[in-house]
């Protein structure tokens, strides 16, 4: 089984991955090709939160069995966000990592669900949550399996889609002792800032990255403006894998 501690000794952790699993195709395809690049753990959302009722609301049930298959396939851990209390139940032998999205956050019978659930938990800060609340929804599962993401927070900065807040990242792993990794894509919203975005949270000492990842983003069904290419994503990790060394010597 997949705990915490084995995810985080990959330094940094790298988790790639389509926005939403869209066809067995698809996820196939494009877990193969980050585990090639150096992907550590795949990204594989059934499941998803949209703001707009018409919007694709990701696969559901029917996409259980893609995800065996991709296991199979790449041998690599599957971390896939949890929408209810039911679901995680339902991916008991396919999900190793569960994941709460930040509109999530504060759903306390979700978080209750998991605090009796073995397996790892990504965490995503709420869009204007506090680190109060933040670490609070932590602790509603367990802090010891726990990894929170930051994903940048709502502000009065338009630049970007969020604004990926350096400040809370760092003071909720140095002053709370948390792992925290960094999902570059949401906060960016455009596939150009995100390497970038993620070169600077493993310069800043975050314990790793959560990046969308798809070998045809314009094929993408979810936010294809922040997903990259699984070429641009090899290229990433070598740069990643080049700061690493420079930071080590």
């Amino acid at each position: 089984m997949t705990d915490r501690n084995n995810l985080l000794k990959n330094k940094p952790l790298l988790i790639a991955g389509p926005c939403s699993v869209a066809s067995r195709k698809q996820i196939l395809k494009i877990g193969q090709e980050v585990k090639e690049a150096g992907a550590h753990a795949i990204r594989a959302q059934l499941w998803k939160p949209r703001t707009s009722p018409g919007s694709f609301q990701g696969v559901g049930k029917k996409g259980i069995p893609w995800i065996k298959e991709l296991k199979a396939l790449t041998g690599l851990p599957i971390a896939m966000e949890m929408m209810s209390p039911e679901h995680v139940g339902l991916v008991e032998d396919v999900a190793d990592v569960l994941w709460v999205g930040a509109r999530n956050m504060q759903n306390y019978e979700l978080l209750k669900r998991m605090k009796n659930d073995p397996r790892p938990v990504i965490l995503k800060r709420g869009l204007i949550a506090t680190i109060k609340e933040w670490i609070g929804a932590a602790e509603y599962i367990g802090r010891d399996r726990v990894i929170l993401c930051e994903r940048g927070i709502r502000t009065g900065a338009d630049s970007m889609r969020f604004t990926l807040d350096f400040n809370s990242a760092l003071v909720a792993k140095h002053d709370h002792k948390m792992p925290v990794i960094v999902d570059p894509s949401h906060t960016a919203g455009r596939r150009d800032m995100v390497p970038r975005l993620s070169l600077a949270a493993i310069a800043a000492g975050l314990d790793g990255l959560v990046v969308e990842t798809h070998y045809n983003p314009e094929e993408e069904l979810v936010d294809k403006s922040q997903t990259i290419s699984t070429k641009v994503f090899s290229e990433l990790v070598k740069q990643i894998n080049n700061l690493n060394v420079s930071k080590e010597n």
